[in-house]
């Protein structure tokens, strides 16, 4: 995949390889030590199956020329096996060999972040700006325990510390800011993710759908993107499931947008990966806006991945988890939820284990948490429900972790003459909404290098072509209000897992998105 073409350093091959070189192997291996133990076998498993796919002879014993050219078959090959192992391999072997910092020097692609104006000169911060996050002895008690310290955690939190309440927030991952978020991909993606970001939803095709696991919870990592809910939703929710304060949100909204700091990017600095998608929506006619995100004033934030090195984007950890500890709420990094405890029907605690804040870290030891009032699970789409089934909780319609939906997304690139640069802009800055009533929403949005080379279509030298090039490369998702639906369920040794089947509905319209967009991109000049 690497062999040194276009300026590129190369990846040293099966025997190692000299100074200048990229052992790609060895910058994975620590990463891969810290996977989940599933996560690990499926990997062998696919690695295997890889390994003996050329059969009769198999793809390490083969020449140099042979395995591109078997490379090049898997790359333009209709069996979706194939394209989901080799998008595999790529990744895999893409986020290790960008990991190198002489890529990306060779690139020109930087990790930064800056606003305009300027923010204040930060205060030094308190060595523990959330309190004492270690968990105390063999357990604690409080009114209401809340498992989760992401967007619904921690905003609970909020409301119920300033009520009076006696809150304790639980976190498995650990807390990380803008002193201490990780340089390097592989390093962000151990500390920062589930799973060190494999987590993945099964089945034609596998979904990536990555997810944090740090203080914060997936807001440390996501892009910023605010949206209220559609008003059909919220009406939906009135009409059909009697929340009969769906549609009346305005006064709750404007005060959450206040205290994150929503602002609508500006078209006129948010860089050229957000304006060509403009400019193509403005050639073709079509609706299109400014996204709004939780970051002020942010001109620019090539980082959002790895944590925001301003922390100007208003994660949970620097906005509602503050206002909770201020009220008097306690935050536990390190500890994982496991079961919860019932009597009768009421849960009056939460069965967990601290020390597994970093992965494979030291050893985990029992820890209980006893709340007298009340158990939140704010574990998200996946967390929540991968709880209350390791817990033996059943609802009457047996519907726990069933109707599962992630709006899908497709990663549209494309190349252009003049130098877009993306790392230099805001990550997702534009949207096109002409076709929301279809269900589809195009959002610019540029990927660092290390999480987006691996889309690059090619092997060997023509891959790292593209990816010298990476710099005229623009790129926006295409995302999918679904009516596919998945499970999260558990695996045979309790572990998450993640089902999702793509129907043909939902196929269909996901084709319709990628052709819109790649009309878009060539109405702004793109030539591929």
């Amino acid at each position: 995949m690497a062999p040194g073409a276009w300026g590129m350093p190369p990846a040293a091959g099966p025997g190692g390889g000299g100074p200048g070189t990229v052992d790609v192997a060895a910058r994975l291996a620590p990463y891969l030590a810290t996977l989940p133990p599933r996560r690990v076998l499926l990997l062998r498993l696919a690695l295997r199956a890889f390994e003996w796919s050329p059969f009769p002879w198999r793809f390490s014993r083969a020449s140099l020329e042979s395995r591109q050219d078997f490379l090049r078959k898997m790359d333009t090959s209709t069996s979706w096996i194939r394209q989901d192992v080799l998008l595999l391999l790529k990744v895999l072997t893409g986020s290790g060999y960008a990991d190198d910092p002489r890529v990306r020097e060779v690139v020109g692609s930087t990790a930064t972040c800056r606003v305009d104006p300027p923010l204040p000169e930060p205060e030094p911060a308190p060595a523990d700006p959330l309190g004492d996050l270690t968990p105390r002895g063999d357990g604690e008690d409080c009114d209401v325990a809340i498992i989760g310290s992401g967007a619904g955690g921690a905003v609970a939190a909020s409301v119920l510390a300033e009520a009076g309440l006696d809150v304790l927030v639980l976190e498995a991952g650990p807390y990380m800011d803008r002193r201490t978020y990780p340089e390097e991909p592989l390093e962000a993606l151990t500390s920062l993710y589930r799973d060190g970001g494999l987590t993945v939803a099964e089945g034609i095709p596998a979904i990536p759908t990555p997810v944090g696991r740090a203080v914060g919870g997936t807001t440390v990592i996501n892009s910023g993107t605010c949206f209220r809910a559609p008003d059909a939703v919220l009406d939906r929710w009135k009409r059909e499931h009697g929340v009969a304060w769906a549609t009346e949100l305005d006064a709750e909204y404007a005060q959450a947008e206040e205290l994150l700091r929503v602002t609508p990017v500006d078209p006129e600095r948010m860089g050229r990966n957000g304006q060509l998608l403009m400019e193509g929506a403005e050639a073709l006619g079509v609706s299109h806006h400014p996204l709004s995100r939780n970051a002020g004033n942010c001109v620019e934030c090539s980082s959002c991945p790895y944590g925001c090195r301003l922390d100007a984007k208003r994660a949970m950890h620097v906005s509602y988890l503050p206002k909770a500890v201020a009220a008097g709420a306690r935050v536990r990094a390190g500890v994982e939820a496991r079961r919860l405890l019932f009597e009768g029907t009421r849960a009056i605690g939460v069965e967990c284990v601290k020390g597994v804040a970093r992965p494979g870290a030291g050893s985990p030891r029992p820890f209980t948490v006893r709340a007298r009032r009340a158990v939140i699970v704010a574990g998200g789409a996946f967390g929540t429900p991968e709880l209350l089934l390791r817990s033996g909780v059943r609802s009457a319609s047996g519907e726990v972790g069933n109707n599962l939906r992630i709006h899908p997304a497709c990663w549209v690139g494309a190349r252009f003459d003049e130098e877009v640069r993306g790392w230099e802009g805001v990550m997702q800055s534009y949207a096109v909404d002409e076709w929301k009533r279809d269900g589809i929403l195009l959002e610019a949005t540029f990927t660092p290098l290390a999480f987006g080379g691996h889309w690059l279509p090619g092997i060997g030298p023509e891959h790292q072509e593209r990816l010298a090039s990476y710099g005229h490369v623009a790129s926006t998702g295409v995302h999918l209000s679904d009516t596919s639906r998945g499970r999260v369920g558990l695996a045979g040794d309790g572990s998450l897992r993640i089902t999702y089947r793509l129907n043909r509905e939902d196929a269909v319209k996901l084709t319709f998105g990628i052709a819109r967009a790649a009309e878009l991109f060539y109405a702004a000049g793109a030539r591929e």
